[in-house]
């Protein structure tokens, strides 16, 4: 295990310093801030194309509380993996192995977009370090059944995403990722991450993220802890299929009004304060 720590100039107004450690064999390499102390911790997981800088507002909330930590997954960021698999269980491997490395203690893992499946995936490494799990706007689609004209225009996207990423990409954000209030300096940070992204990580890793979909449910049955959401009302959240498969522990979800994708930076007092009443909660 490498670490050492580098200036990062976009965290300077939370006077933190950009950190990197070496893992899994120095063969992966990830980049985060952290900042506070104690028994407490956060873990904050960014979703697909974007970065740790996304959490940098719930850092500078958090951290009178709890040891607060963000990282890139690798692939995105500034973190990197000598590998070409880019699936959920590689990427459940990594924060496990981070979290140990760093003897990071009682987790409160928060995952969003696609960073969700990877929590449930990381839970069932039953690390004794996590205590909770913490969704972002995801598990909205559980037991819905898609038309064959809805699957044959998926079908029919995928192969243009692929051979056109950087068009095709940020035009399925626009399309569904962003509210009618979503303002439009956000619509362009997400989208320049999503174009700056590596076109064949980011698709490679969207196409594995939902292949891993179709599992869910299932781990969502065996998931020995309660899972913990904060969804906006953007796009809806059909409840019945949380309920049909989050029985062992159950659930609690919180809704957060007038957001997208990205209520950590679209909303961030109406997220810290839903996510520290989540935390109490727990």
């Amino acid at each position: 295990m490498i670490l050492f720590i580098i200036l990062d100039s976009s965290a300077q107004n939370l006077k933190m310093k950009e950190q990197k450690i070496s893992i899994r064999n120095n063969s992966v390499e990830i980049s985060y801030y952290k900042k506070g102390k104690g028994n407490k911790t956060l873990l904050f997981l960014h979703g697909w194309c974007i970065n740790k800088t996304y959490w940098n507002n719930q850092i500078n909330y958090f951290f009178k509380n709890y040891n607060s930590v963000a990282i890139d997954i690798p692939g995105f960021g500034k973190s990197t993996a000598k590998r070409n698999v880019w699936t959920i269980q590689e990427y459940a491997k990594d924060i496990n192995s981070f979290i140990e490395s760093l003897s990071l203690k009682n987790v409160n893992v928060v995952g969003h977009s696609m960073s969700g499946a990877i929590m449930i995936e990381l839970a069932l490494l039953n690390n004794p370090r996590i205590v909770g799990l913490i969704g972002i706007d995801n598990f909205k689609l559980l037991d819905v059944k898609y038309t064959p004209e809805q699957r044959k225009q998926m079908a029919n996207f995928f192969p243009i995403l692929k051979n056109n990423f950087k068009i095709a990409a940020p035009n399925y954000a626009d399309l569904t990722l962003f509210a009618p209030s979503t303002p439009a300096e956000i619509k362009n940070r997400v989208i320049t991450d999503i174009v700056n992204s590596n076109a064949q990580t980011a698709y490679e890793t969207l196409i594995n993220y939902l292949g891993y979909t179709e599992k869910e449910a299932q781990v969502l049955e065996n998931l020995d802890f309660r899972l913990n959401l904060i969804n906006c009302d953007y796009f809806p959240t059909y409840e019945n299929g949380l309920r049909n498969h989050c029985k062992k522990k159950g659930y609690n979800i919180k809704m957060i009004n007038g957001s997208g994708h990205y209520p950590m930076i679209e909303k961030p007092e109406d997220f810290n304060k839903i996510l520290d009443e989540l935390l109490l909660e727990s």
